[in-house]
C-alpha cells in the first residue's frame, strides 16, 4: 500500500439483521437487510472528505466500519488502517488512531463534569501504552486544557456537561477525541441541530484541523465548504468519488439520487451552472 495511503477499503459489505422468522415446522430463519455492498476506495493522509447520501444510503454504516465499531460478522471485504487489517485481534490498536464524534454528543459524554470526560479518553489511551503520564495529574490538566481550548471552549472544565448548549455539547465531544491526538477523524453529522452561529463556528473548526477527517452528513452546505473531495452513496453503493465542487453543482445528478442542491445554489442558477 502506498505510504500515503492512511485508508483502504476494498468490496466492503455489511448487513444487518433485520428479522428472525419462524416457519409451520418451527426452524428459525433470520432475514438480513444489505447496508453497504461492494465498497472501495482509499484515503491520503491529510484528506478531507464528506459522504453524502439520501436517508438510508448507508453513510453512518459506512463510518462506523471505518472506526471498527460495527459487527465484524456482519461484514465482508476489507479495510485497512495504515496498512493494518481491521479485524478482532488488532481493533483496539487501531482504534488508538481513530477519533469518532457520534451524531447526538450524549452518546458520548456520561462523567459529571466536562474535565472528567475529556480526560477519561486520554488516560485510558496512556495506561494502555503504559505511559506513566496517565498518572501525571498536572499532564493530564494541562492537555484537557489544551483540547478544550483547541475547540475554542474555556473555563468549563467543572461544568456539568447535561447543562450545556448542545452546541457546547458537540465541542466537548469532539474536545475528548482530540485529547488523545488521533490520526484520523470520523465525525457522523457534525452540524445536525446546531444553531446557524454554531454551524459556521464548527465548520471553520473543524477544516483548520490538520488531520484526516471524514464526515457523514446530509449538510451539502456543510459538504461543499469542508471538503474537496466527496463519496455520494445510494442504496449501499458509491454511484460517485470525486470533486466536491463540480458534483455538487449537478443539479440533474442530485435529483436523479435524491438529493438537492446546497442552499446557497437553488436561489442562484447561474451559479448553480458553472
Amino acid at each position: 500500500m502506498n505510504n500515503n495511503v492512511i485508508i483502504e477499503v476494498k468490496n466492503l459489505g455489511y448487513k444487518y439483521i433485520q428479522a428472525d422468522r419462524v416457519n409451520n415446522r418451527n426452524e428459525t430463519t433470520r432475514a438480513y437487510k444489505e447496508a453497504l455492498a461492494d465498497v472501495s476506495f482509499t484515503v491520503a493522509r491529510g484528506e478531507k472528505i464528506s459522504i453524502i447520501g439520501p436517508n438510508g444510503a448507508g453513510k453512518s454504516t459506512l463510518l462506523l466500519n471505518l472506526a471498527g465499531l460495527s459487527e465484524e460478522k456482519n461484514r465482508s471485504g476489507e479495510i485497512f488502517i495504515s496498512g493494518k487489517i481491521i479485524n478482532e485481534k488488532n481493533i483496539y490498536d487501531l482504534r488508538e488512531k481513530i477519533g469518532f464524534v457520534f451524531q447526538d454528543p450524549n452518546d458520548q459524554l456520561f462523567s459529571t463534569t466536562v474535565f472528567d470526560d475529556v480526560a477519561f479518553g486520554l488516560i485510558n489511551y496512556l495506561n494502555k501504552k503504559k505511559d506513566p503520564r496517565a498518572q501525571d495529574k498536572e499532564f493530564i490538566k494541562k492537555t484537557v486544557s489544551e483540547s478544550l481550548a483547541a475547540v475554542n471552549l474555556y473555563g468549563v472544565e467543572n461544568s456539568i456537561p447535561h447543562f450545556l448548549s448542545f452546541g457546547e455539547k458537540k465541542l466537548v465531544a469532539l474536545a475528548t477525541v482530540l485529547s488523545y491526538k488521533p490520526e484520523l477523524l470520523f465525525l457522523d453529522e457534525p452540524t445536525s441541530n446546531l444553531d446557524p452561529k454554531n454551524r459556521e463556528s464548527f465548520i471553520e473548526l473543524i477544516k483548520g484541523l490538520e488531520k484526516t477527517i471524514i464526515i457523514a452528513t446530509h449538510d451539502l452546505d456543510l459538504a461543499y465548504e469542508f471538503s474537496d473531495r466527496t463519496i455520494i452513496l445510494n442504496k449501499g453503493r458509491i454511484i460517485f468519488d470525486g470533486s466536491t465542487k463540480n458534483i455538487l453543482i449537478d443539479k440533474d445528478f442530485l435529483e436523479a439520487n435524491s438529493l438537492a442542491l446546497p442552499l446557497m445554489f437553488r436561489n442562484n442558477k447561474d451559479k448553480a451552472e458553472i
